[in-house]
């Protein structure tokens, strides 16, 4: 809704006490006949429709109110919640960092879709961002393809199913719709719809209810204006993908892991477990994005990037919590500690005196217990932790402050290799 159209049914308003704005009440979407209840009174939905923002309406008490069409941010905070939202300055942020840049449509692009994972769906907030930043990539939605968008049910909040989630158990290839409602041209002309897409949001989430209730989510924003961008999934982000190698990639009976994804989000308690299964799927120089709560578990993603050879290049660590615009980068590395780096060099150096392997163990034997030094100490018991890489994780400007979650972000390689740095 913008501010030259009048308010219609289905349209959601925050309505403003005009002597205190502080007090203020975000409607269900309009229909005819229903009401407005209030401490301060009641309002007809009729009464509602056809006026236009910031006009004035009454309520059965004579309280005055202004009407306001929600914001994005304001609807994201307004909108009822049964999981925690990634909130709207937040979700900016993880866009901005996606750099994406569509083209207006053409019908006849040979450029290949824009594909978007977002893995953990939650309320949807990421996901009504993520759909506004590659709206004008794709054709004017059908108006049957948005029926329910254009008309959101009242309660759609509630536990009820809203139709179009995709399960595992219902997955249509990208390019087919699964439209047991219609028939005919109808549903041929919503599969040749969703086939022209050139940008799709593929959101998954293993529960189907944080699913159904981020679809109501989504459809409930301004007549659903942005809902035709996203396919829902109800589904383990690693089968899913998995799946998809399957239903796009099959050639003589063998599945290809070809790449389709040019981004992906990882918004998931254990987003280690997956983002090698994610990496295969992203384009090179796709960019991955794990966002957790703690410092810890990007750390994890680091290790596991280390361990599996996954060709991720850590781009940065972002620090989020309130008053940090635009994030608070942190220095996050694996290096080989100089201790560590020393000890080697004298063990090459040996070796390349001794002439042969076994005299090289032997004298670096001999060498190792005559100079025994604090550094070689060190270096020995790092050895005996693992492979020798340490993390280094530390603010890069200022003091430490308690933030509200951290990013970690990846460029896809081309090739196979070292993910790390080291500092001699």
């Amino acid at each position: 809704m913008s501010a030259s159209r009048s308010v219609a049914v289905g349209d959601r308003l925050i309505l403003r006490m005009k002597e205190d704005f502080s007090r203020e009440l975000f409607t269900k979407p309009l229909r005819h006949g229903k009401t407005v209840q209030s401490q301060w009174g009641s309002i007809p939905h009729d009464s509602l429709i056809g006026k236009f923002a910031r006009d004035t309406v009454a309520s059965s008490t004579g309280r005055k109110f202004q009407v306001h069409v929600p914001t994005l941010e304001e609807y994201v905070t307004l909108t009822p919640r049964i999981v925690t939202p990634v909130y709207p300055t937040d979700a900016s942020l993880i866009v901005s960092l996606l750099d994406i840049h569509v083209v207006p449509y053409q019908s006849a692009s040979n450029e290949r879709p824009l594909e978007i994972l977002e893995a953990g769906t939650g309320h949807g907030s990421l996901t009504l961002h993520l759909a506004r930043a590659v709206s004008g990539a794709n054709p004017a939605p059908l108006a049957e393809s948005l029926e329910d968008s254009e008309m959101p049910r009242e309660g759609v909040f509630d536990d009820g199913s809203p139709s179009g989630v995709v399960s595992k158990t219902n997955k249509p290839a990208p390019e087919v719709l699964v439209a047991s409602e219609t028939e005919g041209s109808t549903a041929l002309a919503k599969q040749e719809w969703r086939a022209s897409r050139r940008c799709v949001i593929h959101t998954v989430d293993i529960s189907a209810t944080y699913s159904q209730h981020a679809e109501g989510v989504v459809r409930g924003f301004r007549q659903g204006m942005y809902a035709a961008n996203v396919d829902f999934h109800v589904a383990n982000v690693s089968e899913w993908v998995d799946e998809q190698f399957k239903i796009r990639n099959v050639d003589n009976l063998e599945v290809l892991r070809n790449p389709f994804l040019s981004h992906a989000i990882l918004d998931l308690p254990r987003s280690h477990d997956h983002i090698a299964q994610v990496a295969a799927a992203l384009h090179t120089d796709g960019i991955l994005i794990a966002f957790n709560p703690s410092l810890t578990q990007i750390i994890d993603c680091i290790k596991s990037i280390i361990a599996e050879e996954v060709p991720l290049w850590l781009d940065k660590v972002v620090e989020l919590g309130a008053g940090m615009t635009g994030g608070r980068e942190w220095d996050v590395r694996t290096v080989k500690p100089r201790a560590l780096l020393k000890a080697e060099r004298r063990h090459k150096e040996a070796e390349l005196a001794s002439g042969s392997v076994t005299d090289s163990l032997e004298a670096r034997s001999k060498n190792v217990e005559k100079s025994r030094t604090l550094d070689e100490e060190q270096s020995q018991a790092i050895s005996r932790s693992g492979t020798g890489w340490e993390m280094i994780c530390r603010p890069k400007v200022g003091e430490r402050v308690v933030g509200g979650g951290f990013l970690g972000v990846w460029r896809k390689m081309a090739d196979r290799g070292s993910t790390h740095n080291s500092e001699g």
